[in-house]
């Protein structure tokens, strides 16, 4: 049951990204929702279903949005990297700030990437008004979605998981 209701949370975010972002922009940037919720479940239930969910959501982000997939697969890959090297790092951080951490950096990421295929489509290459218009409001809308959606879990009692796999052989993960 659970597996089912990540791919509708994905699925839903995949169909709000495409109608219900657009209505409500900050400059240019829209907030990323199939972002905010890989990092959700990547947070809350760990990496395994986020490396199986991110090849589905940029395919059904994809397809409802008319948009390359394999672009958006390379805008949604760095969330699971970023919360491996943010639990690993030196700085000893909660699971909150590790959360917060992987969606802005990946948000970053992902917008970075997504301008850059635009630019290499035939956008005219404007860094300037990238950063302002697009980066740093993705960055606000981000953080503020995911203040509203982490807040209500962590007190509804949800517990966060780790960011990184459990070394061990080929099959040990059934």
């Amino acid at each position: 049951m659970k597996p089912l209701a990540l791919v509708a949370l994905v699925f839903g975010a995949a169909i709000g990204q495409v109608t219900v972002a657009p209505l409500f922009p900050v400059d240019g940037a829209v907030p990323e929702l199939v972002l905010l919720s890989l990092c959700l479940v990547a947070a809350f239930s760990g990496p395994v279903p986020v490396m199986v969910l991110t090849p589905l959501a940029a395919v059904m982000h994809g397809m409802l949005a008319d948009r390359d997939a394999g672009l958006l697969l390379i805008a949604y890959l760095p969330v699971l990297p970023l919360g491996a090297l943010l639990e690993d790092g030196p700085l000893p951080l909660g699971h909150a700030a590790r959360t917060y951490l992987v969606l802005a950096g990946a948000g970053v990421l992902a917008r970075s990437v997504l301008a850059i295929g635009a630019m290499l489509g035939g956008a005219p290459a404007l860094f300037g008004p990238l950063l302002v218009d697009v980066l740093l409001p993705g960055l606000f809308l981000d953080v503020l979605l995911l203040t509203i959606c982490y807040l209500p879990l962590r007190l509804a009692g949800l517990e966060g998981g780790s960011f990184r796999l459990q070394r061990g052989r080929y099959f040990a993960y059934r």
